[in-house]
């Protein structure tokens, strides 16, 4: 709706503002979310109220959010003002989603971790329902503001954290909580976090760097909409993810490493084969459906990239958890940063801007895959010896 109704120019810098939203907010914010609801579990299984987990989490983020404004605030005459096209509403819409993107995940952790999944199911809903109704109601009065469709990402999340949080009592009074009872393990999950959010949504903004003058302002959006289409599997993904990791830790747990093993192969090689596949069908028909809904033109080998950037992103998550349920947090960063490395190796190649970046997405994934898959099997032997 944006992009029709701003325009190829004004959709370009909406495009970096929404790539930096979801890096900053998913990289930042999410090991908050997770760390709430693993404390929020626990507290759950030994009857005590988490009241005390949510506060001290409320600290936190907050504190997290204080500084990542100061950093933005730095940032912007030192190169994000060029970013978000010398937009000043665009970065007053950063900074409230980015602390709207804070508050809801203390919501979704408490929700998590008191295993509340309807409650969770109603967030996404509320929050992608909302923020089509706004871009729809802005596009019907005719409203070509770029900050107004901005400030849509920020309102749908607040919306959809209020409706998920719910007239209910949302958590219970309970003992004291440190902050040791959130940040065991914080730190690492905060270098996943980022490396997974940077890869995943990184290209309409290292297009935007990488294009310079070559490339005209729309090339964000152009490379956004691409990005949409390609990696529509990826979202399907993120169900078989939530599932995923409870299934692995629960045989490791139990001693079943033959299941383990099982499992992980029998994932690995069904994502393999819907990336292959994926891929074929986004080089096919991929540019045919990128120009009917937003009418820009890609290329069959750019749409195939994308694809293939995207399957290979599931391959690699899928390792990881498996690194994951083993109980090796520290290992499984590594191969986001490996991703990362090679990433910012390949877009340093002189090419054309589209293709420097759709490569330097596939090599972060083949990379990181590589990295991960090599950790996961020597880890997997060495928990066989010691079985």
């Amino acid at each position: 709706m944006a992009g029709h109704a701003l325009g190829d120019e004004g959709y370009g810098g909406l495009a970096v503002l929404w790539a930096l939203v979801n890096i900053g907010g998913f990289g930042l914010f999410q090991p908050l979310e997770q760390e709430v609801a693993r404390a929020t579990a626990d507290r759950a299984s030994r009857g005590v109220g988490s009241a005390p987990v949510l506060r001290r989490a409320g600290v936190l983020g907050a504190v997290q959010f204080m500084l990542v404004t100061a950093g933005l605030l730095v940032a912007w005459p030192l190169g994000l003002d060029g970013l978000l096209d010398n937009r000043p509403e665009l970065l007053v819409a950063l900074v409230l989603a980015l602390g709207a993107f804070a508050g809801t995940q203390l919501v979704r952790g408490i929700l998590g971790g008191r295993h509340l999944f309807d409650r969770y199911a109603r967030y996404f809903m509320v929050e992608g329902g909302s923020r089509m109704a706004v871009a729809v109601a802005l596009a019907l009065a005719g409203v070509a503001a770029v900050g107004a469709y901005g400030l849509a990402i920020a309102f749908a999340l607040v919306a959809a954290a209020v409706v998920a949080a719910g007239p209910r009592p949302f958590v219970s009074p309970g003992p004291p909580a440190s902050y040791r009872e959130l940040t065991p393990a914080m730190g690492f999950l905060l270098i996943a976090s980022i490396g997974e959010a940077f890869i995943l949504n990184v290209g309409p903004v290292a297009v935007d760097i990488a294009g310079g003058d070559e490339l005209g302002p729309e090339a964000p959006g152009v490379f956004l909409n691409g990005m949409l289409i390609a990696r529509i599997p990826l979202f399907f993904f993120q169900a078989v993810k939530a599932s995923l990791l409870p299934s692995l830790a629960t045989l490791a747990g139990h001693g079943d490493l033959v299941g383990f093993r099982n499992m992980q192969i029998k994932i690995v090689a069904a994502v393999g084969a819907a990336a292959a596949a994926t891929t074929v069908v986004a080089a096919a028909v991929g540019p045919l459906v990128v120009r009917i809904v937003f009418g820009d033109e890609l290329s069959r080998t750019d749409m195939a990239l994308l694809a293939a950037s995207g399957g290979g992103l599931m391959l690699m998550l899928s390792l990881t958890l498996g690194l994951v349920a083993l109980g090796h947090t520290r290992l499984a960063v590594a191969g986001w940063v490996a991703g990362i490395a090679a990433f910012a190796a390949t877009v340093s190649f002189d090419l054309e801007p589209f293709l420097r970046v759709e490569l330097g997405l596939v090599a972060a994934v083949l990379a990181g895959s590589l990295v991960a898959g090599s950790l996961l099997n020597l880890e997997y032997a060495a928990h066989r010896r010691q079985a």
